[in-house]
């Protein structure tokens, strides 16, 4: 094979997998509009996330992928918990189901996780909003990794050991 024929699929590869990993995100797009509307703010994508997720991909031998993570920056307001909750849960759509709802009695800090099955895997969004931050990730995990770290959380976590750094063996 020729260095331009070597390029020139390596090339369709990155793009394929890239073009794969931002198929049926029209919840997640709608989610972030949602947000940048109801906050007037503009998103800051991290750059090369699509590299990211694809890293993501094979190291986790498939466990993980679809990764995006967006910003918003210095939200003057802070965004009660019903409220991000509710818009959370209005911008994805009635298929996805609350997970988590956590939140700082000061309400400096707050988390939303939402999970929706796709398939064999489980799709979630993750909304942390922490002093005038908020992140919001999606990431979807297979189903065999969810169920091994389901059944094992800190030998997923830490592979090779089956402990957290520093427990004693």
């Amino acid at each position: 094979m020729t260095k331009l024929g070597f390029a020139l699929s390596a090339a369709l590869v990155l793009g394929s997998a890239a073009a794969y990993a931002f198929t049926g995100d029209r919840d997640f797009d709608g989610l972030v509009s949602g947000i940048a509307q109801s906050y007037d703010l503009h998103a800051t994508k991290i750059p090369m996330m699509s590299m990211v997720s694809l890293c993501a991909r094979v190291a986790t031998h498939g466990g993980v992928k679809g990764l995006r993570v967006v910003e918003f920056d210095n939200i003057k307001i802070s965004p009660g918990l019903p409220d991000l909750t509710a818009l959370v849960h209005t911008s994805l759509g009635s298929e996805w189901e609350p997970f988590v709802q956590e939140r700082d009695r000061r309400g400096e800090s707050q988390s939303v996780i939402f999970v929706r099955p796709a398939g064999e895997a489980m799709r979630m969004v993750i909304a942390d909003y922490d002093h005038g931050e908020l992140d919001v990730i999606r990431i979807e995990l297979s189903g065999d990794a969810l169920a091994r770290w389901m059944k094992n959380p800190q030998a997923e976590a830490h592979p090779g050991s089956g402990r957290a750094p520093g427990s004693q063996p």
